[in-house]
This record gives structure tokens, sequence and C-alpha cells, in this order.
């Protein structure tokens, strides 16, 4: 498995057991009320700001070859005189008409198949862009319900993830595909509450890590505050 031992955000665990009230007559731990918890994270402006401005150079490409040809080679064709005309001066002037070769239609025809790809692709990241910077979505959200991510992929409902079964809350690094990537690890009771492949996460029972390369927020600043709110299990007394 990936290396996930590269964690923070211990400080506010040594500041929850400090509050913890020892009661060890009966061999229990009584902790204090829960402290209230209110995190929602969506996607950084600035990341989404670059991918609107990404789509630009796309845009322009597209209408370059398949309409203006200012920057992208035009296609080969040649030219036949058609008539003559005569101009503004007086003059006699050729009327030329331009025909595409074999080798010019076959690129005509690739020319529009790929511009039309890049303009619609383009048009679409932008729009996503600006949208996601109007409405952002919210990939994760933290109450007194539970933690919710969006571990189902695009268009679904977001998965909650009560508080009695969250255990743990770390942030770290893992390696992905050879390059260190920073997530939000959560550690579950019960791996079923998860689905076989999560959208923007990894699955290491009994962890699941959340990327957090798009958060407006880095992980390290997430996850003490939803710790806090884990449910450690409990410690047994010296008479259990």
């Amino acid at each position: 498995m990936r290396d996930a031992s590269n964690f923070h955000g211990r400080g506010p665990q040594v500041a929850h057991c400090a509050l913890l009230i020892a009661y060890r007559k009966w061999g229990l731990l009584i902790y204090p009320p829960a402290m209230p918890v209110s995190v929602s994270i969506a996607r950084s402006p600035l990341r989404l700001l670059a991918y609107a401005a990404f789509a630009v150079p796309a845009i322009l490409l597209a209408v370059d070859m398949m309409v203006s040809y200012r920057w992208f080679p035009e296609p080969e064709f040649t030219e036949s005189v058609v008539g003559t005309t005569i101009n503004e001066n007086g003059e006699s002037v050729d009327v030329v008409t331009k025909s595409w070769t074999q080798d010019g239609r076959a690129q005509r025809r690739r020319d529009l198949v790929v511009g039309s790809a890049l303009l619609v692709g383009g048009s679409a990241a932008m729009i996503w862009g600006l949208k996601e910077l109007v409405r952002p979505t919210i990939l994760l959200k933290a109450d007194d319900e539970g933690i919710s991510v969006r571990v189902d992929g695009p268009g679904r409902r977001a998965r909650l993830f009560p508080w009695e079964e969250v255990v743990e809350v770390r942030s770290g690094v893992i390696d992905s595909e050879g390059a260190p990537v920073p997530v939000l690890s959560i550690r579950l009771r019960d791996m079923g509450l998860l689905p076989s492949d999560p959208s923007g996460a990894e699955p290491d029972p009994p962890w699941i890590h959340l990327y957090t390369e798009e958060w407006d927020r880095p992980a390290h600043m997430v996850a003490p505050l939803l710790d806090q709110r884990a449910d450690r299990p409990r410690v047994a007394g010296p008479d259990e």
C-alpha cells in the first residue's frame, strides 16, 4: 500500500485528551460534551481561474483551425481562374477560386473534427470553472451529524460518515503514481460505508484518503477541526 505515514494535526488530540475526565471507580472515561463542528470545503478559486484561463487558448485555436487559419497551417489548395471582372479603377482583374487538393480536403476534415472537440472541451471547461466560482460545489462538509464527502462520483449525493463511525482524522501525504499527493485521511469503523472505487479518494482499510489538491483549505488546517469530534475507542479502567 502507498505510504500514508506522514500525518499532521496531533495537537488537537492532545487538547482533546486534556479535557477528558477520568472516573476510575467503575473503570470508565467520561467525555465532556462534544464541541460543535461546522466545516465546508470547496475547490480553490485560484485553481478554478487557472482552469478557465487554460480553456481560452483551446477556444482560440479551435476557431483558428475551423475559420481563419491565421496561426494554424491552412490546408493545401490550388487556385483556378474562373473569369474576369472590372475593379473600382476600371481595370480588368482575374476572378480566382481556391480548391482543396486531396490532401487538403483530408486535412480540412481533421481540422473540423479536432477544432470542434477543442471548442466544445474548452467552452465546457470555462463554463464549469466560472460556475464553480459563482456556485461552488461542496466537496466536504462536517456538522453535528458527521462528515459528508463526495466519493461516489460527479452528480451523486455526498456520502455521510456519522461521527460514531469516525475513529480518527489526520492529514498527510501519500504516493500517487510516483508523485506526492496531499490527503485528508479518515479512519472508519465500518469500511462498508465506502464505495469499492471511490472518486477523488483512495481506500486503505480502515482508512480512506481524500485527495485535497483542489481544496480551498489545506488538509493540515482541516484535520484538527474534525479530529476533535472523532469517536475514540473507550479506554478500559483497571478493574476491567
